[in-house]
């Protein structure tokens, strides 16, 4: 009996202690908690106020909280983690895919389409839609005139399932810039971003989350140039190693051709109007490849795709892509999200060695980065803007910006460092400002 009641005495003890540890922790937890419930900025405070206020003006809510991790966000749109489907198909019927019959942009008003593939600046790994040019606009110029706007149509008959207001730091104009979600089937989408001015019909329901049918032809939008891509749920990308790495963006590895679901003869309007010549004309994302360079990287415990601000710096500051130039794909492409505080892509001296190729028994390569341009099919340089047919892309070899160590360390993991304005031979080793990446 002595045993049993120092065995009893022992128990009371380990509990209660325990006990007190578990509620003061949780304590702290919900003290933590509360702290971040009480405000979306200026829209609203405290949770019943900001629930009403989002039902009224989500674009204005999901805005603000895209990419934010606080308490009144969570609460009103919660994460799924489970999910690496569409984010919303509310409304849609049907699975599988349907054929476009109307072009996004009237074909004469098109300049250039660009495809899928591209690294751009903080679009550090190769990008999910293609870029289509009104004739009115310069790329990369503002768009406040709203006289150079075009057009922007539905491709086929769907259910306006997402209209969404561009963040600020996104946002392409003061006129207004949206996202716009068409479920064509319930496994089967169109993604339309930078619209800056909504149809009428659209406008009346943009703060409301009311999900409404468009028609094959029907205008969505005005533009004078807009992201487009095309998503198929019953596909899943390959080179994609590690999917759950993308849940941030759950769209993306079920990216498909933008230009295979046209009719003739459409689709070969649009194909005119592509600057890529080479196949796929449509481009490629997925280059993943298990233990070798080739594919998309991500510092190690930043949340994959998703990232972390830090700073003043993007999300993409963390990314980095060893790939192949999105119009001609024999051009290796080193993508970073942080090279000298800036996302930038360079070319590499020589063009080799191909990062498909290189595996852990390879250990430390050395790549020197240089700048590249393209020659269209006439021989003249692109000057960016303008329709061409991009003939080749080639590295500027003379002028060396910069060399970067990397060692592919297992399946998933590599060790990476940049020496800004360092040639090779000026690059001995690693130092301590090198990081591991992963996928």
């Amino acid at each position: 009996m002595k045993v049993v009641f120092m065995l009893f005495i022992l128990f009371c003890v380990l509990f209660f202690g325990c006990t007190q540890v578990e509620n003061k922790n949780n304590l702290n937890i919900v003290k933590e908690y509360n702290k971040e419930l009480v405000s979306l900025d200026n829209l609203c405070s405290g949770e019943m106020e900001c629930k009403e206020f989002c039902k009224e003006n989500i674009s204005k809510c999901e805005a603000y909280c895209r990419g934010k991790h606080i308490g009144l966000c969570r609460m009103i749109f919660p994460p799924n983690s489970d999910d690496i489907g569409p984010q919303e198909n509310t409304g849609c019927t049907g699975t599988g895919i349907v054929n476009f019959t109307s072009s996004p942009m009237r074909i004469e008003d098109i300049e250039t389409i660009q495809p899928i593939g591209l690294m751009i600046g903080g679009h550090v790994t190769p990008i999910d839609h293609g870029y289509y040019n009104a004739r009115t606009w310069t790329p990369g110029s503002n768009r406040e005139d709203t006289t150079e706007f075009v057009d922007i149509i539905a491709p086929a008959k769907g259910v306006v399932t997402r209209i969404q207001s561009m963040p600020k730091e996104y946002s392409s104009s003061s006129v207004g810039d949206y996202r716009i979600v068409i479920h064509h089937t319930c496994s089967f989408y169109t993604i339309y971003i930078h619209i800056n001015q909504l149809s009428e019909k659209l406008q009346a329901i943009a703060d409301t989350g009311e999900k409404i049918t468009v028609e094959a032809g029907e205008i969505i939008g005005k533009a004078p140039g807009f992201d487009f891509s095309v998503h198929n749920e019953e596909i899943t990308l390959p080179g994609f190693s590690v999917p759950e790495t993308y849940i941030g963006e759950p769209w993306k590895i079920h990216t498909v051709d933008m230009f295979d679901y046209f009719i003739s003869p459409i689709r070969k309007q649009l194909l005119d109007k592509n600057i890529r010549q080479k196949e796929p004309r449509g481009g490629k994302i997925d280059y993943d490849i298990g233990g070798k360079l080739v594919g998309n990287w991500f510092v190690e415990n930043t949340g994959g795709y998703s990232g972390t601000k830090r700073g003043e710096h993007g999300y993409w500051w963390s990314h980095l892509a060893f790939a192949y130039d999105g119009l001609d794909p024999s051009l290796i492409i080193v993508s970073m999200g942080d090279y000298n505080g800036e996302a930038k892509q360079f070319a590499v001296k020589g063009n080799s060695p191909d990062p498909k190729d290189i595996g852990i028994e390879n250990g430390i390569i050395k790549y020197e980065l240089t700048s590249y341009n393209y020659l269209t099919e006439s021989g003249a340089e692109w000057n960016r803007h303008k329709f061409a047919k991009i003939k080749k892309a080639y590295p500027y070899d003379q002028n060396i910006m910069g060399t970067v160590l990397v060692q592919v360390l297992d399946n998933r993991k590599i060790k990476f460092e940049v020496f800004p304005d360092k040639t090779a031979n000026e690059v001995k080793e690693f130092t301590e400002k090198s990081k591991i990446y992963e996928r």
